[in-house]
């Protein structure tokens, strides 16, 4: 082979194992623009339960407001709503939080099989023809 042959051949090797690696990146980065979906979704799906389950005893409370004849009344039923205010925020922060650190993983997972990627593709590139003779010895030997 002369030593255009040479260039061409290992730039072709080149361009393939760029390509898997890009279609392999292109894929982890639709899997996690996917998960960041589920994630908001979900979330957003919590917070309507949370609010549905607030609406009953917001309904009763604003009933009540009503119905206080005492500022006292008012008072200790605005407090109240107060409180389930926090307790809903509080909740929503510790979903949210919660979902982050499973973002943080799934990340973390991706860049691991994108790393391995690269090093497997960079390795059976840099040792296909020690890997091609090996297989032909065992083919042969059988």
């Amino acid at each position: 082979m002369n030593e255009i042959g040479k260039k061409n051949a290992k730039s072709e090797t080149l361009l393939r194992k760029i390509t898997l690696y890009k279609d392999t990146a292109i894929t982890a980065m639709d899997n996690e623009k996917e998960f960041g979906t589920a994630v908001i979704q979900a979330n957003d799906g919590y917070l309507e339960k949370l609010l549905k389950a607030d609406e009953t005893e917001y309904a009763i409370l604003k009933d009540n407001m009503a119905r206080a004849e005492s500022e006292t009344e008012r008072q200790a039923i605005r407090d109240r709503m107060a409180e389930m205010k926090k307790e809903r925020y509080a909740k929503d922060t510790e979903n949210k939080g919660f979902y982050e650190r499973q973002e943080d993983k799934h990340k973390t997972y991706t860049l691991r099989v994108l790393g391995s990627v690269a090093i497997v593709a960079g390795l059976t590139v840099k040792f296909r023809k020690p890997l091609i003779e090996a297989g032909k010895k065992l083919i042969s030997k059988n």
